[in-house]
């Protein structure tokens, strides 16, 4: 039996089996099984079972047909998990796993007679070679790291739509599929880690090198196909997304199959090729809004024919635009309607844009696009890069083609260096075309150089550039010994020249770091908390299980990471009274230390690099606390509402101190920086704390619609206070202005809290 016939067995034997896999499958997840073996089982019915299915119902090549299949598993995926949140309440595990059951079925509808297509393939050798390299690169260590920032709020919102909080995903700022891909896999296995949140983006950024590698061969031959492949899998960029969950792996496979199913359906005029280009664009515009940049090449590829045949299938293409549509409005709209999507705006065309930042509609930023591509990749891999589209560029011009592929490699290019003031790491979307490009040049001088001497030479240059390349990116990305990113100074990898000082500073992802954080919630006491400590908290809470945190000087515990990813200010003078407990180690070398307000006999120290923990939505989802004492007062005509307070001592003498922690609750984004204070009032004012909210580390500008803001505030009694019961008041004014946020039926634009009894001792 071929391979091809191993893939697509005859159709009443295929829907017979995969019918009995997800059958199968579904009610193993039913069992008590230990992990990993239910996160398994999920990866197979979520994403390999179905992808079986449509390989069987889709045309071309089976390298086609595989890739494409499993790439529109993911998007359909993505749509039906979508649809499956906007449901009230929690998502039913069960109804999930009967929806998945459903779509993977979906293709078995009917009784296609689809004719394997037979092309020029190139040898296995090459093929197996390059899928064992791309998966080597993007499956090994996958779990070492802990999530980072961005990770650890996608997981966090994750959870909350997982537990029934239906508005979580029009807070994000970037496209729902990368919440929504860890969210069925979490869901559908009840539990996850960082490795199998990973999975279906490494997933992906494996399929994304094979569709670059199909779109090569479909517009030069099999040759470019290979180089495109080999280009991309060693791709830095390419690698470290598709080791965080993110979604930049997605807008590479999803907007490079955009371009390939276009292909297909001007070469044959095949209408599921057109549906497949509109599904595979508006998943990309889901994933995120980077994936606008690939429409170029698709217009170009799909435009050009109908012009010269004047031939236009109206039925295709208004099926297909529905599609597209229907695919954009479902999230699209919904968001348009959300207060969050003003904030979303001013982030794009002020952070990213730079409009309205002293930028005008064009911005150089080549420096910083240079410093990106030659950090994440070596600078031999550029070199090597640049020195094969020149040629690549000479061969298209002399034959006057492949402007769909000029156009899928400088569209990018040109907007992140002339149009985006601060690009950063979105400079990945060039290598796809930039790949593609490499490798048409690569096939073209080989005939030229295939000549005496000149033929080895070539080879070994080119064996050495590739292989230096790829160790680079195995040292940066992959090998954790040493985490070199976070240590350049002393690990950066050896005979690497770079042509600046210092790697850039903001907007790194993908490289390995670990800091212990899976070991401290197992190891405090409980009346450790709340804790405070210098890494963000994005990454502490997710696995911290949301305990008490506050950066304020009232922690019971301070936990300070050697090498925090994000680091967030506080005063070194707190560690001054406090005592050393526990030293957390991380592959032997000191990561975290954790400081207590006792000091302990020995300081304990453990090793974390071998623990794993496994993170339910439950644990992570953040409990809405409103306070014990409720207040539900409206401030700034409806911008915020004060839910509640708590106070830790309504009874205290002069000289002592009130903790009192605020409950904000932002009703919609907040476009100032407002102060927030308490204040201790008697007729003069005795005691006051004012600040940014969360002792100056969160400003109101941060806030997200729905969002609970704990707020605590310290208060300390004059020492000369005289016996009484002073007001405790609060609220929130413009640090500029000095204007306080109006608050109903108060001039004073004051909320009365409570009041506080100022006692002696001889009381």
């Amino acid at each position: 039996m071929k391979f091809h016939d191993f893939l697509i067995p005859k159709q009443a034997f295929r829907r017979w089996l995969l019918f009995s896999l997800l059958a199968v499958t579904a009610a193993a997840l039913q069992a008590p099984l230990p992990p990993p073996w239910p996160q398994l089982l999920a990866f197979l019915l979520v994403f390999v079972w179905p992808m079986w299915g449509w390989v069987g119902r889709l045309a071309g090549s089976i390298g086609e047909r595989v890739v494409l299949s499993a790439a529109l598993v993911m998007a359909l995926d993505v749509i039906l998990v979508l649809l499956l949140s906007y449901l009230p309440g929690p998502m039913i595990r069960p109804y999930q796993l009967i929806a998945h059951i459903l779509l993977a079925l979906l293709p078995l509808i009917g009784s296609p007679k689809i004719k394997l297509e037979t092309a020029v393939k190139p040898a296995g050798a090459f093929v197996l070679f390059l899928l064992l390299l791309t998966i080597g690169l993007r499956i090994s260590n996958l779990g070492y790291s802990e999530f980072q920032g961005d990770e650890g709020v996608i997981i966090a919102r994750a959870a909350a739509i997982i537990s029934g909080d239906e508005t979580e995903i029009f807070l994000h700022q970037k496209g729902p599929a990368e919440i929504l891909l860890p969210l069925t896999l979490w869901n559908t296995a009840g539990s996850i880690n960082e490795f199998w949140a990973r999975l279906p983006f490494a997933w992906a950024g494996i399929l994304a090198v094979f569709a670059v590698a199909l779109l090569a061969r479909r517009w030069f031959d099999w040759r470019a196909g290979i180089w495109a492949g080999l280009f991309l899998a060693i791709s830095g960029f390419a690698v470290a997304f598709s080791r965080i969950v993110q979604y930049q792996s997605l807008v590479m496979v999803w907007g490079t199959l955009a371009v390939l199913a276009a292909i297909r359906y001007t070469a044959d005029r095949r209408r599921i090729d057109l549906w497949l280009t509109a599904v595979f664009l508006g998943t990309g515009l889901l994933a995120h809004y980077d994936a606008v940049l690939v429409l170029p090449a698709v217009g170009w590829t799909l435009i050009r024919p109908i012009w010269q045949s004047r031939r236009f299938d109206w039925r295709a293409w208004g099926s297909a635009f529905v599609w597209g549509v229907f695919i954009l409005a479902i999230f699209y709209i919904p968001y348009a309607n959300n207060p969050n999507i003003g904030r979303t705006g001013r982030y794009l065309i002020q952070g990213r844009l730079g409009a309205g930042n002293g930028h005008g509609l064009l911005s150089w930023s080549g420096p910083a696009v240079w410093q990106m591509i030659t950090f994440y990749n070596s600078l031999y891999y550029a070199a090597g890069l640049i020195l094969s589209l020149v040629p690549a560029g000479w061969f298209l011009w002399r034959r006057r083609t492949g402007l769909a592929a000029v156009l899928l490699f400088i569209v990018p290019l040109l907007f992140y260096l002339f149009i985006v003031a601060d690009p950063r790491t979105h400079v990945y979307t060039i290598f796809p075309g930039a790949a593609i490009l490499a490798a048409v040049g690569s096939v073209y001088l080989w005939p030229k150089v295939a000549r005496g001497n000149g033929r080895y030479a070539f080879l070994i240059i080119s064996a050495a550039l590739l292989l230096v390349s790829t160790a680079y990116t195995y040292l940066l990305f992959v090998d954790n010994t040493p985490e070199r990113q976070r240590n350049w100074a002393e690990a950066r990898p050896t005979g690497y020249p770079t042509t600046w000082r210092e790697p850039p500073l903001y907007g790194l992802f993908g490289f390995p770091h670990q800091a212990g954080w899976r070991a401290v919630k197992d190891i405090l006491p409980v009346d450790a908390y709340p804790y405070a400590g210098n890494e963000e908290k994005e990454i502490t809470n997710i696995y911290m299980e949301q305990s008490p945190r506050t950066h304020c000087a009232n922690f019971a515990t301070f936990i300070l990471a050697e090498n925090a990813q994000d680091e967030v200010p506080y005063d070194p003078a707190w560690l001054d009274d406090l005592f050393l407990q526990t030293r957390v180690l991380v592959n032997g070398r000191p990561s975290l230390q954790i400081y207590g307000r006792q000091s302990v006999q020995n300081v304990t120290t453990i090793e974390a690099s071998d623990k794993t923990i496994w993170l339910t939505p439950p644990s992570i989802v953040p409990a809405k606390r409103t306070g014990a004492y409720p207040v539900n007062s409206v401030l700034g005509g409806g911008q915020v509402k004060l839910l509640g307070f708590d106070v830790d001592n309504l009874h205290q003498e002069p000289g002592g101190q009130i903790v009192v922690t605020l409950y904000w609750e932002a009703l919609a984004p907040l476009p100032r920086n407002y102060q927030t204070f308490v204040h201790l009032y008697d007729g003069r004012l005795l005691a006051q704390h004012d600040g940014a909210p969360e002792c100056n580390i969160n400003p109101t500008t941060r806030w997200e619609p729905g969002q609970v803001i704990a707020d605590p505030h310290i208060l300390t009694i004059p020492l000369d206070s005289e016996v009484g019961t002073p007001s405790l008041l609060a609220g929130m004014y413009d640090l500029v202005t000095g204007d306080r946020l109006t608050v109903l039926n108060s001039p004073d634009n004051l909320i009365v809290l409570t009041e506080v009894e100022i006692i002696t001792d001889r009381d």
